[in-house]
């Protein structure tokens, strides 16, 4: 019985993937897919070491929807999405076969959803004092999206800032900055009485629909060989160190102002 709560917590992000890996028209080699998709789940090892430190800070220093709001943007959405983008950028950019914008895409949507398949393990099986089949239908439905619309957001970016000629570092900035808004927004819309979920899910859709016209239109690319596979920019560490600072910075500002609303 426990694997199958086991299988109920990881079998939406796996099919995810493989809806998006069958779309392509250029299929990626399986096993870098696959690769990413471990490495999406592995980097739950570098968060656990981050997270406690930060759950200190926050419960010593902040209250309220201050606390809310660095615990769901900060120490839940940057840390998860940082490493992600990770994954993407040292490991999948990196191989030969990251040679065209769609890939950025699949690779992210594997990486995203590795993360989400342990979250969800966690979740699922532990959550509660028992494993629970309602927890995995509810995520199913809406952190494994949420987790894979990051993920198509972020992997489009990083190709983006790659494969265009222009804006490379302002694609790579927003590739970062954008998905930790999604990810905050959601998680946030939960705990906070500040926006209502109502209103998170009504912009997280927005958001949803931009993402599914992005992979429609590079599929229609791909039927159309319309394909920019010339590297225009190759993206360093100091350059993401950078991206990483800034949005951390900005995100950090945010979190003072609502100090000074709220």
């Amino acid at each position: 019985m426990y694997f199958v709560y086991l299988l109920a917590a990881i079998l939406p992000a796996v099919v995810l993937v493989l809806y998006a890996y069958k779309q392509d028209q250029f299929p990626e080699p399986p096993k870098i897919v696959f690769k990413t998709f471990l490495f999406g789940c592995g980097t739950i090892l570098a968060i656990n070491l981050i997270t406690p430190v930060l759950d200190d800070y926050s419960k010593e220093y902040l209250s309220g929807e201050t606390y809310n709001f660095f615990n769901n943007f900060i120490r839940a959405a940057f840390v998860e999405e940082f490493f992600k983008a990770c994954v993407i950028i040292f490991y999948c950019t990196r191989k030969t076969a990251f040679d065209e914008p769609m890939d950025g895409v699949i690779y992210g949507i594997a990486a995203s959803l590795g993360f989400a398949a342990y979250e969800n393990i966690e979740y699922v099986l532990y959550y509660y004092e028992v494993p629970s089949f309602d927890v995995a239908l509810i995520r199913a439905f809406t952190a494994i999206p949420m987790h894979a619309l990051c993920g198509i957001v972020m992997g489009f970016l990083i190709s983006q800032s790659i494969f265009e000629k222009k804006h490379n570092y302002l694609n790579l900035f927003l590739a970062l900055f954008i998905p930790v808004g999604i990810h905050g927004l959601y998680n946030f819309s939960f705990l906070s009485s500040v926006i209502s979920y109502k209103v998170a899910y009504f912009l997280l859709l927005i958001f949803a629909i931009r993402a599914y016209h992005i992979f429609k239109n590079l599929k229609l690319r791909q039927k159309k060989s319309i394909i920019f596979n010339k590297r225009y920019y190759n993206i360093s560490i100091t350059s993401f160190i950078n991206i990483s600072a800034n949005t951390l910075i900005i995100y950090l500002i945010l979190n003072y102002l609502m100090h000074l609303i709220y």
